[in-house]
């Protein structure tokens, strides 16, 4: 129950990606905003006038969601080198993709990795590649869709409906990627729920042979080993 458990919160993560990535992306972008020459809190000529200064807690990332990252990568994630050797293994481009943000967009590449190691450890849990390669390619996919979403909003309009069509693709591939993942999911509680309709209907079937077996462990006159 807990591996299936662990697999079905693996591909429900590809859900909260784009609100991650969003936050990860902006602070990327500002990570060094406290540097910036000149810039003090609440004094003219600042770029965050009237802001208090970001605390950092280690390797650049704001202490706040760095442990919201943590949490959320929780028990049983995958370790940064089993993540990206997977991602490698089934999307080089998008791994070597990966490795150029640990540097330049460390934030994005933490958050990216995070996701990555917690659906792939579903996948590896369940012992499918094929379930390992969609989660490779479903994070790809999000990365991409959201990708463009940004660059559209910073268009101009003549470019906006070439980046729209190229938008529209991935969000169909990830809707088609999902699809499979709930019928995938449904098949597996089908061949749970008839496991236990049988299950049930031996029990019944054998209910004196299993009152006597835990009568005879309540009043140790049962045989044991």
């Amino acid at each position: 129950m807990k591996k299936k458990l662990i697999a079905l919160f693996g591909m429900t993560l590809l859900t909260v990606l784009p609100a991650v990535y969003t936050a990860a992306q902006e602070m990327d972008e500002a990570k060094d905003i406290d540097e910036a020459p000149g810039w003090q809190a609440g004094r003219p000529g600042g770029k965050l006038e009237g802001k208090a200064p970001m605390i950092n807690h280690g390797r650049g990332m704001p202490g706040e969601m760095k442990g919201r990252m943590e949490r959320m990568a929780g028990p049983g994630a995958m370790s940064e080198e089993e993540t990206l050797a997977v991602i490698k293994k089934h999307d080089p481009a998008f791994a070597e993709k990966m490795a150029g943000f640990k540097a330049a967009a460390p934030i994005k590449y933490r958050m990216l990795l995070m996701m990555g190691g917690r659906m792939l450890a579903g996948a590896r849990f369940e012992g499918d590649g094929n379930m390992e390669a969609d989660a490779v390619k479903g994070l790809s996919l999000e990365f991409d869709a959201k990708e463009l979403g940004l660059k559209y909003e910073k268009a101009a309009e003549a470019e906006k409906p070439a980046i729209k069509d190229g938008l529209r693709a991935k969000v169909s591939e990830l809707f088609d990627l999902r699809l499979k993942g709930q019928e995938l999911r449904i098949k597996k509680m089908t061949e749970d729920l008839a496991r236990l309709k049988k299950n049930l209907e031996n029990r019944k079937i054998n209910k004196a042979k299993i009152v006597d077996e835990r009568l005879g462990q309540l009043t140790g006159e049962g045989y044991g080993w």
